[in-house]
């Protein structure tokens, strides 16, 4: 897309410089001419003077007074013909009137001039002046010379790009015969309300205003309503416009009589669009990045001159845009919903559209095939959806197409592949079915071919790679299949193929890559493919690849044609059957140039002590079978991913020299040692610290400082003692605090609820004591979701205020619902895991859902009753009080946790009767109230139905389903019984719990999404067949053990 944007970008700059240019032009070829017939009647008609006050212009601008010298600065141009003693009407640049003499004209764009311009500059002597071009210069940020009124006599002046700075004087005010005026892209030059506001009235005859780029924060756009109604362009690009003042731009302004072109991009002002009365001669507009409202209006379609369209604002596209018989490129970005009219085919002169990045939806109009002067067509990023019309057949003259990022489905229609001029085409990111035509290859301009995340079918043309001028050829994420085809190339422009994530077979001949001699990046990752070497000894030329990824490629070792490649910067050799150490030539791989490397899931034994690569980011090589110490830490990259391996020993020191490291993972390994205290203050950068399951000791780092990216610290699985350090306050980011088993002890790290973004806290297992103290504050714990204090010290009561401050968990909003979001950085090297005791089995979770919530408060001391506010948080999943001292009655209110799916309190000292509003605990599958004292019946019906015996263990009170001891008549009288969830019913509800037995049957995180899913959505049909086919009637539910998994990418 950025190819097919420079161009028009360049176009729409370029716009208002081709009009100025075209006058001055014009007028210099007058003057010159002038000139010319004066010198017959005499010899010198410049004044002394004039020609004196431009040789001291010269003088003083060659001297180059800049602060600050340009490296790439040249003798200046034009001036250099400026000799004393010589007629000043025949030097480059200037113009004289052919009458008197006198310099009228002086044009020195571009003429590499480096100095500052000052108010006694003599340049401002020259009185009679009527054009005056300084653009393209280097002025050292000198401010615009209130002298510049002394040039009263100007019709024309442009000083833009002229590096110019400060405030525009208002004195340029009293060149009231200015026709043209361009101070654009000097991008430290200020346009204050005063001074615009005396432009406004005395600048009558202004035909051009151009400032882009010209500061314009303070100007009250009503100021402008006065604009002369002679304008032909006004180009106000990324002026600042209403930043400071607000206010609304005069619609009025688009009604000017003679009125060309218009440019407001980049403005953070208000508007709209007249409902009528448009300036008929309007050729370019340009409304994009502003707060303009109310869509395109029908009254677009009068503006029969309209050339280029280019406009962001919300709204349908109106059908009246079919009216625009002039118009050469379109282009909507922004907010526009609806369909594209079928009237867009009436753009017979249109040669460019480019609606990307909206929400059109419906069918792609079968018109556009009437366009026969297309050249760029490019739809990507909408919702279309349908089959590609067949309707390409008269685009003759189209050579870039992108219908990328839409909902396209079914098959390619076979007038794409008649083009005769493509040179980008780009199907990506749709639901296209069926198989590649072979006759693309026919096609022997074709540059680039992206038909990516598609469903595509098929072989992968092995004709493709013979076709002589295709550059980008990406066939990934498909579902393409079968073997290559050896093939032949005399010339390849290759320098890019990704044939990732498919299901092709059988070996890839490295005799064809070597033909692909311009080859940089080859992806052919997770296939089913292997390198098959030539039958000979032949040493093959192989392309310099910068990119190499054959993850998953059933590779023995490593290709030994890499030995040469001395620019590679990506290398990903992951998840193959790599053994034993690399080999001695691997050391000298990309020295300088390689930045990513992952060699993860392989059966590597050993790596050596030092990096030689010293440009290394990313250095992934977990889950291997590394044996050994750590390479020493100077040479390690941004991102180290070294867990699950058998390294031993400590921590290399040098670690505290490095400064900008951004994840380490050396977690599942033998390492031990002290953990270097400076890992708590040593990079700012640092968002990843995960040293789970080694055998570290010692304290964890007291000093947190320099932690403002922190979002994970995982120390869980080590012999840590001492105390949670609270200098971990000042880590704003935190996402999740795991310091599970260890040793560590201290009172229960209140202060870690300042903390905005916690999401996890795990303190399992450790030796933390004494009460829980509320805090008063109203913001404490706000995100926490997942709370794992469980196997420790803690006594008294449960504080209820604790409780009540966990806002995140007394909900899950319907935006979490619609977009599920994972715990953790977003960056594709590292995610966030952490193991929970979920329905009595300690689980894994690979992903932490940001909306998954549970709380674990088992194995304490806790005393004293269950505060009923706990029914108030309604987010949770899972609750566990068991093994405590806790009294009293169950509270009613934990009914009201209607997403809970376990709950246990077993192993305390509860009273009472359970309470019957836990019948509405629909998804409710594992209950544990062994061993209490509880009282009285069971409730009988909906899931209740489905526990056994072992959930009420230890109760000798208890009677009724599913004990044996029967109660007394007189005691209780039981409701009728609700449907069980096996039977067939219309509830929700209890559709969800057939969800969670089926998704706990297939893995409990799929049960989880699948059952939010259902809450918010209702039944999905596909599912409710095939949990009531498939699912078995049983009253008692079986537990299913969970695996444990190590990590993996």
């Amino acid at each position: 897309m950025e190819i097919i944007l420079l161009p028009l970008l360049f176009k729409f700059l370029k716009f208002p410089l081709l009009i100025i240019f075209v006058s001055q032009v014009s007028s210099s070829s007058s003057s010159s001419s002038s000139s010319s017939s004066s010198s017959s009647s005499s010899q010198h008609l410049c004044l002394s003077d004039q020609s004196l006050a431009l040789l001291q212009f010269k003088n003083i601008i060659s001297l180059n007074n800049c602060s600050v010298e340009d490296i790439f600065m040249s003798e200046p141009r034009k001036i250099v013909s400026w000799k004393e003693g010589t007629d000043c009407c025949f030097w480059d640049g200037v113009s004289c009137d052919n009458v008197t003499g006198n310099v009228i004209g002086l044009d020195l764009q571009n003429s590499q001039l480096y100095g500052t311009i000052n108010s006694d500059s003599s340049i401002f002597l020259l009185s009679h002046l009527r054009w005056l071009n300084l653009a393209d210069n280097e002025f050292c940020m000198s401010e615009i010379p209130s002298a510049i009124s002394q040039l009263a006599s100007l019709t024309h002046l442009d000083l833009s790009y002229s590096d110019l700075s400060g405030s525009v004087p208002q004195e340029i005010s009293h060149l009231s015969k200015l026709v043209s005026l361009d101070l654009s892209f000097n991008d430290y030059l200020h346009l204050e309300n005063p001074a615009m506001k005396r432009l406004v009235r005395n600048m009558t005859n202004l035909r051009e205003l151009l400032l882009n780029g010209v500061n314009m924060s303070s100007v009250a756009l009503h100021s402008l309503a006065n604009l002369s109604s002679s304008l032909v362009s006004l180009h106000l690009d990324s002026c600042n416009l209403g930043e400071t003042n607000g206010g609304e731009f005069p619609a009025h302004l688009f009604q000017l009589p003679n009125l060309q072109s218009i440019q407001l991009g980049s403005n953070p002002m208000r508007g709209h669009f007249p409902k009528s009365n448009w300036t008929a001669p309007l050729k370019f507009l340009e409304v994009v990045g502003t707060g303009f409202s109310g869509g395109l209006p029908d009254s677009i379609g009068g503006l029969k001159f309209l050339e280029d369209l280019f406009v962001d604002v919300i709204g349908e596209l109106p059908d009246s845009i079919g009216n625009l018989v002039s118009l050469k490129s379109l282009t909507l970005a922004g907010s526009f919903t609806g369909s594209i009219p079928a009237s867009i085919g009436n753009l017979t002169q249109i040669t460019d559209i480019y609606l990307f990045n909206g929400n059109f939806t419906g069918v792609l109009p079968f018109t556009l095939g009437k366009l026969e002067h297309l050249t760029s067509l490019d739809l990507a990023f909408n919702d279309l959806t349908g089959q590609i019309p067949n309707a390409f057949t008269n685009l003759t003259k189209l050579s870039v197409l992108n219908l990328g990022s839409n909902n396209f489905s079914g098959e390619l229609p076979f007038s794409l592949f008649n083009l005769t001029q493509p040179i980008s085409v780009d199907f990506s990111d749709n639901q296209l079915t069926g198989t590649i035509p072979t006759s693309i290859s026919s096609h022997s301009g074709l540059v680039s071919l992206d038909m990516s995340h598609n469903l595509l079918t098929g072989t992968a043309p092995s004709s493709l790679f013979t076709i002589p001028s295709l550059q980008q050829l990406d066939l990934s994420y498909n579902q393409l299949d079968g073997h290559f085809d050896n093939f032949q190339v005399n010339k390849s422009e290759l320098l890019h193929v990704d044939l990732r994530n498919n299901k092709l077979q059988g070996p890839i001949h490295l005799e064809m890559i070597s033909q692909l001699k311009n080859l940089t990046f080859l992806d052919l990752s997770y296939n089913s493919l292997s390198l098959s070497h030539p039958s000979s000894d032949q040493n093959l030329p192989f392309p310099m690849f910068t990119s190499l990824r054959l993850s998953s490629c059933n590779l023995l070792e490593i290709p030994t044609f890499l030995r040469d490649s001395k620019y590679v910067q990506t290398l990903d050799l992951s998840s193959n059957k790599i053994q034993g150490p690399l080999p001695e030539w691997f050391w000298g791989l990309g020295e300088f140039s390689l930045t990513y490397l992952n060699l993860s899931h392989n059966l590597l034994t050993s790596f050596q002590g030092f990096l030689p690569w010293q440009s290394l980011s990313v250095l992934d090589l977990h889950s291997n079978l590394l044996q050994g110490l750590l390479p020493d830490a100077g040479s390690w990259a941004e991102f180290v991913l070294i867990s699950n391996n058998k390294l031993t020993g400590e921590i290399p020191l040098s670690i505290c020299d490095k400064s900008y490291t951004s994840i380490i993972d050396l977690s599942y390994n033998n390492l031990n040692g002290k953990i270097p205290q400076c890992l708590g203050s040593f990079s700012d950068s640092l968002t990843v610290l995960d040293l789970r399951m080694n055998n570290f000791h010692g304290v964890i780092p007291t000093k947190f400082a320099n932690c403002e990216s922190l979002t994970t610290l995982a120390l869980n699985g080590n012999q840590l003692e001492g105390s949670l350090p609270h200098s971990l306050h000042n880590c704003k980011e935190l996402e999740v605090v795991d310091v599970g088993n260890n040793k560590i002890s201290g009172q229960f790290p209140h202060w870690l609820g300042a903390l905005p973004k916690l999401r996890v806290l795990v303190l399992r297992s450790n030796k933390f004591h004494g009460a829980i103290v509320s805090s008063k504050t109203k913001t404490w714990f706000p995100m926490l979701r997942i709370l794992d204090i469980s196997h420790n010290e803690f006594t008294g009561s449960l504080p209820t205020r604790f409780f009540t401050n966990l806002k995140a968990m007394l909900s899950v909003g319907s935006n979490e619902l619609q977009k599920l979001q994972y715990v953790g950085p977003d960056d594709g090297y590292y995610r966030d895991d952490v193991k929970v005791t979920m329905k009595g089995i300690d689980i894994e979770l690979k992903r932490i859902l940001t909306i998954f919530t549970t709380i674990d408060l088992s194995d304490n001391g806790f005393s004293g009753k269950i505060p009923s506010n706990i029914g108030k948080l309604k987010s949770l999943k899972g609750l566990n009080f068991s093994h405590n001292n806790l009294e009293e009655c169950i509270p009613p209110s934990i009914g009201s946790l209607t997403n809970l799916e376990w709950l246990d309190l077993s192993s305390n000292q509860l009273t009472c009767r359970i309470p019957q509003t836990l019948l509405d605990l629909t998804f409710l599958e594992v209950l544990n109230f062994s061993y209490n004292k509880l009282q009285g019946p069971i409730p009988l019906g909906k899931q209740f139905n489905s526990f056994s015996n072992e959930s009420y263990l230890g109760n000798s009170g208890l009677c009724g389903f599913p004990l044996s001891k029967e109660c007394n008549p007189s005691e209780t009288k039981h409701p009728p019984a609700p449907p069980f969830a096996g039977q067939q019913s219309d509830s929700m509800f209890e559709f969800g719990w057939k969800v969670e037995v089926f998704g706990y049957g297939c893995g409990v995180v799929f049960g989880l999404i699948m059952g939010y899913v259902v809450f918010s959505t209702g039944k999905p049909q596909w599912l409710v067949s095939l949990v009531e086919g498939l699912q078995p009637r049983k009253l008692k539910r079986s537990k299913v053990g969970g695996r444990r998994h190590r990590r993996s990418n």
